[in-house]
Parts: structure tokens; sequence; C-alpha cells
């Protein structure tokens, strides 16, 4: 049996090499015949380190190719109805990956593909997701040439083909077209345009953005007489006036269509008696109004196609008045659209105009009536610079709306064997402007607490009750929230007998209430005549609907800070600081029901009859 020879110097470092070589290949004992081989060291150390694993492995390439530049060389061939386009492609690109194969989208199928090579042989080509697709393996730089032919499209006189484009990092294109006349030849998203022109063959050269498509198109290059090329404008003014107290408040945009040349300056004529506000407009450098009315305007660039001028006005109003147009100077034809709308309580009455038409508001402009939250209520149309639309306006009093609301009141009221009665009132309201309510109590009551959305306050003493700080009711939502008031007071009282009437009173206050429940807590010894409930409020087995009332949390908590601060400035508050005490009422005996629908200013009460059996 052959075997391996090894000075004393060498034998450690190899067992311990053949050791590692049986951890790594750890298997079942089996029943082998026992081998040597006798090598030189050097051969053994080759062989041990061509079996390690590279300390820095190698990057995997994060894409499987790129296309790094792209040209479109092209001509038409042929003419009329038989005429395409020719166009060669040339790409070139890198495939990153060894060994490893890729598909490579090379041009959209909406072309006729002729031929196709890669590196000057025929190309592996296959159709994929609308492209033609190259498959490869190689690794390394790469050349691909094809030729393809695209159909052209006319319409308007306009002659062109658009071809979709695979990525890449930079495409050109340059595209020649034979004609005996001047062509005017477009690259769409072109830059660096050159155009040139060799005998009767035009061509356009130009870098082009390599996402989306190649899109070229040429129509015959038609040259205006210089007597064509003279500025023509066109306008068209949209006049709102807002008649308010006292005054007319205008605004008049001013559309120019201006045709062959552009303009740095335009003029329009306002009426000597208003105060111009403003005049706006793209590229506005300066603008300025003469004695004569006439607004001179300066750009800072030659407008040309669609531009807006809008100039904003007012004049002072007494009684009779006329509406104050804005018309436009050195214009080949304009139109002016009017729209009158009211902006307080004034009626606005329409004289007899002359040089516009009265038309329905429904007529009007959108862009015209979009410009107000009022109604319009006039509407005219006018050709004539020198139109007069007079007006009549006249004042009328304010009527006093309501501000404050009680939606719904729900009241508990306990009745005490000696006559004693607490009462808490729950008030769901919405304000818009009051800075307090007004509470007129019973006589003789005493408040405990109240507390207003939430957070408690201390109310002070008016003409005619007390006065609770109120907050205004959060509007976000497009109508007014309602939040919460709630007081709880007290009155002394004369003991109850074997019998008696008793008759309660409620507060009242300075708003509307909506509904109002209240439920009288008696002794449960007393014995209530049915029919003897008498009062303004109406005795009910139950309420028609159950008890609602918002929740606390329906303001801000800067709205609560001003409930605190309105309350620490009303005389007879308590100190800054102090919190009022919150007053829980214990609610027994037995339940009587009361209810009244839309409570206004009265007194509000209800009596009834009792018996109590003595022990």
């Amino acid at each position: 049996m052959p075997s391996l020879r090894l000075s004393p110097r060498f034998r450690p470092t190899l067992l311990a090499a053949l050791a590692l070589l049986a951890l790594g290949a750890a298997r079942p004992a089996l029943a082998e015949p026992r081998a040597e081989v006798t090598m030189p060291w050097t051969d053994f150390k080759t062989l041990y380190e061509n079996g390690q694993a590279p300390k820095d492995p190698p990057a995997i390439a994060p894409l499987d190719y790129t296309i790094d530049h792209a040209v479109y060389t092209g001509k038409v061939v042929g003419t009329g109805d038989d005429a395409y386009a020719l166009i060669h492609v040339s790409l070139r690109g890198r495939m990153l990956k060894d060994n490893a194969w890729a598909s490579v989208p090379l041009l959209s199928t909406n072309a006729a593909l002729k031929t196709a090579k890669v590196n000057g042989q025929d190309a592996a080509i296959y159709l994929s997701q609308g492209y033609y697709t190259l498959i490869t393996n190689r690794a390394g730089a790469f050349t691909a040439e094809l030729d393809v032919a695209m159909s052209l499209m006319t319409a308007d006189g306009e002659t062109g083909f658009a071809l979709p484009l695979a990525p890449s990092g930079a495409t050109e294109v340059s595209f020649s077209v034979e004609s005996s006349s001047p062509v005017d030849l477009t690259v769409a998203g072109g830059r660096g345009v050159v155009k040139t022109t060799t005998g009767a063959t035009q061509r356009v050269e130009a870098v082009v953005p390599s996402l989306g498509s190649l899109a070229i198109s040429w129509q015959k290059e038609v040259k205006e007489d210089a007597a064509k090329q003279e500025t023509r404008i066109y306008a068209e003014s949209q006049v709102l006036v807002g008649v308010s107290e006292g005054f007319l408040q205008g605004r008049a945009n001013v559309n120019y269509t201006i045709l062959h040349k552009g303009v740095d300056h335009v003029r329009v004529h306002v009426p000597t008696d208003v105060t111009v506000l403003d005049v706006q407009g793209p590229g506005l450098r300066d603008w300025k109004l003469g004695p004569d009315g006439n607004i001179d305007v300066a750009l800072n660039y030659e407008a040309l196609g669609a531009y807006r001028l809008t100039v904003d006005y007012e004049r002072a109003l007494s009684g009779a008045t006329q509406v104050p147009l804005v018309t436009a100077l050195d214009v080949a034809r304009s139109v002016t659209w009017v729209g009158v709308d009211a902006r307080s309580a004034v009626e606005v009455v329409a004289g007899q105009a002359t040089g516009a038409v009265p038309v329905d508001v429904r007529e009007l402009p959108a862009a015209l009536v979009g410009q107000t939250d009022y109604p319009v209520l006039l509407g005219y149309k006018s050709r004539d610079p020198a139109a007069v639309i007079p007006l009549e306006v006249k004042t009328h009093a304010d009527v006093d709306m309501l501000v404050t609301l009680v939606d719904s009141a729900i009241i508990d009221s306990l009745v005490t064997a000696d006559g004693r009665r607490m009462t808490h009132l729950q008030y769901a309201v919405r304000n818009n402007r009051n800075q307090f309510l007004r509470v007129k109590l019973p006589e003789g009551a005493e408040v405990w607490s109240a507390t207003v959305a939430g957070r408690g306050v201390k109310v002070a003493k008016g003409d005619g009750g007390v006065l609770v700080p109120l907050v205004r009711s959060d509007a976000s939502s497009g109508a007014l929230s309602a939040f919460l008031v709630d007081l709880v007071y007290v009155e002394a009282g004369v003991e109850l007998g074997t019998s008696g009437t008793e008759k309660i009173m409620l507060p009242t206050v300075n708003a509307p209430t909506s509904q109002l429940q209240w439920t009288v807590y008696f002794p449960e010894n007393a014995k209530i005549a049915k029919h003897s409930f008498e009062g303004s409020i109406r005795h009910v087995e139950w309420y028609s609907t159950s008890p609602q009332l918002p929740p606390n949390a329906t303001v801000t908590e800067q709205d609560r800070r001003a409930v605190q601060n309105a309350a620490e400035g009303m005389a007879g508050t308590m100190g800054q600081g102090v919190e009022p005490v919150d007053v829980q009422l214990p609610l027994a005996g037995q339940a009587l029901y009361f209810e009244k629908m839309l409570a206004l200013d009265e007194d509000l009460w209800a009596s009834f009859d009792y018996s109590i059996k003595e022990k």
C-alpha cells in the first residue's frame, strides 16, 4: 500500500488540513480501505489554496444590459401614396452578466423590420410585448444595426410618423425629405435642432428624449406677405359689478386674441370718476392711468395669441348711477359681457340701457358668473364702446336676524318633602355672535354651578337675570354646531303639607328654544291628581322624541379659554384661576314629564294637585 512520507517539520500542517477536509465532508462512517498518497509539498499547497473560497466575492451587476447610445437616420422613399420612411437604427450597448441569458428590447414592432445584425452577425430576434427583442448570453459591448420601414400618415396637409423608442442613454436623430418646394420639418421634443438644405434635400438633426416616441412631421412652408403680418387684435371683456351700500365694486377681465405679430403694449378705457385699484396680467411691467381714463399697460415681452388683463376698480354710489364699464382700445372687434350682483341689503333697479342688450344671466360666460358667491341679478351684452347701463340703487333698513338658538333644553327638577327645589338645566346652544346667554331665574333662585362646552364658568348678575358667557359655534362643516350649556340652581320653598297645589316656574332665556323636555321628581309617597295639571308646558306620559344633547367637546380649546376669559372679565365673578364646583343632582322620586315645542319669550310653568298620606 503506498504511503505519504513527510518530514517531522510538515507533518502537523498536513494533519490539520486533512482534519478540516474531514469536517467539511462529514458523513456516516463506512468501512473503507485505508489509503495514503505521496506528493510533493508544493503540489499539495497549490491544491489546498485552490480549494479555498475567494476573500472578496465578485459583485453582481444590478442590470442585465444597458443601451448607451442610439442613432436614428432616415429618409422618405417613394412618392404619393407609395411613400414610406426608411430608417437605419444603430444601437450601442453592453451586456453586464457573464454566462447569463438576457432579453434586450431594441425597437417597437410598429415598424417593419428589414434586417437586424449584432456585431456584424445576424441577430437572434423574437417578438415580446410589442418590441423586436434580442436574446443573447454573450457579455461585453455590442452594436446592433437594424433597418426598418415606417408608414406615413397625412392629415390637414401635414405628413409624418411616430415610432416608440426603446430606452437608451442618449438618442440622436437625422431625417431628410426630398422636395422641390420648401417644407417645415419638425421633431417633437427635439433639442439642438439643426436644419439644412442641399439642393432638393432638406434635413433636420436633433437630440430627443430617450423615453416616449420619435415623432417627425413636415408640411409645406408658407411665407405670408408683409401686409398679412400686421397685428390684428380681438377682445372680449367680462365685467362684474357688485353693488354694496355706498359704492360699486367692479372687476373686468379683458381677454385678448392677438394674431400675426405680438404686441408689448395694450390699452383699455375706464370712466374718469372711478378709482382704479389694481391692474394685473402675465408679464406686466407697468401701467399708467391718464386723465382721459385710458390705461396704458406695458409688457416685458411681445404677447401673441391669448392674453388676459384684469382691472379692479370702484366708484362711490349715491342714488341713480350707471354701470362703470371697461372697454378695450386699439382692437379690430370687441364684445362686452356685463353682470351685476348685490352684496348687501340693497335693491337694484335696472334702467333703459343704450348700446347694450339685456340677456338672461344664464347666458353670461361661466367664468364671469363664477367670480362671485352672490346671485347675479342683471346681465347685458354690448358691442358699443359707448354703451350706457343706468342703475337705481335703493337702500333698506336691515332686519335683525337670529344669532343664537337653543336646539333643545333638557331639564330635571327635584322637589323634596320640605319644599326645596333643585333644578338642572342643559341647553344645546348654537351661537353665532352673542357674548352671553341671559337666563331669568325664578324669584329667590341661587346658582350653584355652570359650565359651557365642558368648561366651568362663573355667571354674573345682569339686568333681567344672570349672564352665562358663550362661545362661537364651530362652522367648519358648513353649519353651526351646538355646544352644551349646563346650569344648576336651587330654590327655597315651603314644606309640603298633606295636600295642596305645587306650582314650579322655569327660567326663560333670551333665545328661542326649539324643544323643551322637563322631568319633575316628586316624593314617592305623594299622590298626584291626574286631571289637575295646568301651565304653559304640557304634561305628557313620555316625550315625543328621546332627549338628545351634544357632547361637550364641540368647540376648540381656544374657544374654551375665551369662555373663561369672558367670565373673568364680568363684574361679580370669581378670582382668576378659580374653578366652580361641579354639582351633581341627586334624582329620586316619582317622575312627571312635561314637554313644549318652540318656547319663546314667555313664562314657563306647570302646576298640579297632590296629597300625602300621613305615616
